[in-house]
């Protein structure tokens, strides 16, 4: 049996609608603990540094140390959890070491990674999601939200995914060899070279197309065209030749890479 995938669809600052699985319950809680524990192994020490240093304190000054600065030590301390889960996400681009254990990531609402505001905003508003303890408020909100989304999500403009890694070992190209004419070089040279985060997009798309229904393959296809190359039209049914050659020219020129492997399945047919 096959496990419940909660999957939505997010459009992008390009106007394309992008599939992605938002992360469970389970696994979430899971890297949760991990995190929880990495917190513990610095938590704890420094709470036991700073009692020690405290009660050195107090029987130096005959117990009259001032409890502002017995405030201030424990604000302090409960501010590390929001540091490690700020700082690890916006270095790990959306992942903890726990996140990154379960393949876990935070995006923002347009597929992009989130800006540093609102990582540090999701995570101290995750004080609220704690609530009444053991994270309830934050669980029931994952539950009920059609994005699997905790109160702190909700406020920053995030959400967790689930990344299937395993799942981009190769593309299989249908239309065209893995190689390119001339002529095919010296036109695509005139085109707007895409961002980064587009030229992911249409490679997940070109990865997982086969998984597609054909009529939904074939809009999807049309939306990349016309939100990359919005001047170059493109005959009807040959949408994906044109998107497999680009893909092939920008990865040659633009984003060298040997990852994924390219397959042809061209003279198959």
């Amino acid at each position: 049996m096959s496990a419940i995938r909660n999957i939505v669809s997010i459009s992008t600052p390009e106007h394309v609608k992008v599939p992605f699985e938002t992360a469970g319950i389970g696994t979430r809680s899971l890297a949760k603990l991990v995190d929880f524990f990495c917190v513990g192994g610095v938590l704890i020490p420094l709470g036991l540094v700073t009692y020690t240093v405290l009660s050195v304190l107090s029987l130096a000054t005959s117990y009259l140390i001032p409890s502002i600065l017995v405030g201030v030590s424990w604000v302090l301390l409960a501010f590390v959890p929001i540091m490690y889960f700020t700082f690890t996400e916006y270095w790990l681009k959306g992942q903890t070491l726990g996140k990154m254990i379960f393949n876990l990531r935070v995006i923002a609402d347009d597929g992009q990674n989130p800006s540093f505001s609102s990582i540090f905003l999701r995570n101290v508003i995750q004080l609220v999601d704690l609530l009444p303890g053991f994270y309830l408020l934050g669980l029931v909100t994952i539950f009920f939200h059609p994005k699997e989304k905790r109160i702190g999500d909700l406020v920053a403009g995030t959400l967790v995914i689930q990344e299937r890694t395993t799942q981009m070992k190769k593309i299989a190209f249908y239309h065209t060899t893995l190689s390119l004419s001339k002529k095919d070089k010296e036109d695509f040279k005139l085109l707007t070279v895409i961002s980064s985060e587009f030229f992911r997009i249409l490679e997940s798309f070109l990865g997982r197309r086969k998984d597609l229904e054909e009529g939904r393959r074939r809009v999807l296809a049309d939306q990349l065209i016309k939100a990359g190359w919005p001047n170059i039209e493109v005959y009807a049914g040959k949408e994906e030749l044109f998107l497999e050659k680009i893909y092939l020219y920008l990865r040659e020129h633009h984003y060298v890479a040997d990852q994924p492997v390219l397959v042809s399945e061209y003279y198959s047919k």
